[in-house]
C-alpha cells in the first residue's frame, strides 16, 4: 500500500507500507467463467475510471491484489481469501454504471455468496 502525504511546504513525500501488488489484470483467477468475465470487465471500468474516482482506483487496486491476497493465508484458504477481497471489491463497485455493470456485479456477489463457507 502506497500513503501519499498531501504536498506542504514541509513535506513532500509517500510512504509505502508492505508490498504493492502488480499493476496488472489477473486472467482467469477464479473457479468460474462467469466470476473471470465479471472481474474482467470490472477491471476494465476500475482501470478507466481509476484517475478520477475513488471507488475505481480502490476496485482496482483490490482486483490486482487478490493473488498477493492468497498468499498472506494459509495453502487451501484460497476460497476464503477471494471472499475477503470480493467484498472489498464489490463495495467499490457500488457506483459504477454502465455496460455490464449490474450483471457483473451481480456474477462477482453470486461468486463470492457461493464460495463464503458459511461466513
Amino acid at each position: 500500500m502506497i500513503v501519499h502525504i498531501q504536498e506542504s511546504e514541509y513535506y513532500n513525500f509517500a510512504v509505502v507500507l508492505g508490498e504493492t501488488p502488480p499493476d496488472k489484470e489477473p486472467i482467469a483467477i477464479l473457479k468460474t467463467k462467469a466470476a473471470n468475465e465479471a472481474l474482467h470487465y470490472a477491471y476494465e471500468w476500475a482501470s478507466a475510471k481509476a484517475n478520477s474516482s475513488v471507488y475505481a482506483a480502490n476496485a482496482k487496486v483490490y482486483i490486482e491484489a487478490i493473488e498477493m491476497n492468497r498468499q498472506s493465508l494459509n495453502e487451501g484458504h484460497s476460497d476464503k481469501a477471494d471472499y475477503v477481497q470480493l467484498i472489498y471489491i464489490l463495495s467499490n463497485l457500488t457506483y459504477w454504471r454502465g455496460v455490464n455493470s449490474k450483471e457483473s456485479r451481480k456474477a462477482l456477489k453470486d461468486y463470492s455468496e457461493s464460495i463464503s463457507g458459511g461466513s
